[in-house]
């Protein structure tokens, strides 16, 4: 790179006549050249110019679609709380579900956390973080959640709910468990089904809504 500057730029700017003196090949004066060299130089200008422009076009792009995507990537690999709950959502609304804020549209934390509908069917959406394996206590709140749904909206009839924790989120992305609970006794005991939000993001990654709407739904 240095050779380059100093053989294109510094040379001929600075110390004029140099490479002519040197008779070097790698500069000559446009005044001494051929119309061939002319229309050659021309045109590998114009190839630099437009590479130079679609190379901004596409990092503009490229910068668009990581910002879009890091909120959904951080929120749901590394997130906690609202961050995670935020994510989620927008997760669901993509996938088709209208969603619902809980603690919003009931007016403090009565319930759980989302309430998301498609077409007829209803479903509680609990939201959880655990920076290691997941306690089989996250399941129960949702239990807690559903039982008491028909009594805050009794004319809004849930058919079910569904856990989504982003578990061991104090390990990369890859060292973490495929799934939430390995126990299977008491993933068998469960009366709604339980999404790690790795799991999330790839459908979401692939823009597999079929996917997430049949997981939710389960």
């Amino acid at each position: 790179m240095l050779l380059d500057w100093l053989i294109g730029h510094a040379l001929p700017e600075f110390v004029i006549g140099a490479l002519h003196r040197a008779r070097s090949p790698l500069h000559v004066h446009p005044a001494l050249q051929t119309p061939a060299e002319l229309a050659a130089q021309k045109a590998l200008d114009q190839m630099s110019a437009r590479h130079a422009a679609e190379k901004t076009s596409r990092q503009a792009a490229l910068t668009q679609a990581r910002t879009a995507a890091e909120g959904i990537r951080g929120g749901l690999l590394d997130g906690t709380g609202a961050e995670l709950e935020a994510a989620v959502g927008k997760v669901l609304a993509d996938a088709g579900f209208t969603v619902v804020d809980l603690d919003r549209y009931l007016g403090g934390t009565l319930s759980a956390d989302l309430l998301v509908t498609r077409g007829p069917e209803r479903r509680l959406v609990e939201v959880k973080s655990t920076s290691g394996a997941a306690p089989q206590s996250l399941a129960g709140k949702l239990t807690t959640h559903l039982q008491k749904w028909p009594a805050l909206r009794p004319n809004e009839p849930v058919g079910g709910g569904v856990l989504i924790v982003n578990h061991e989120h104090g390990k990369l992305p890859a060292q973490r468990s495929p799934k939430v609970y390995t126990d299977q006794a008491f993933v068998g005991t469960l009366r709604f089904p339980v999404l790690a939000a790795r799991d999330l993001f790839d459908w979401w990654r692939a823009g597999n809504w079929t996917a997430i709407q049949q997981a939710v739904l389960a």
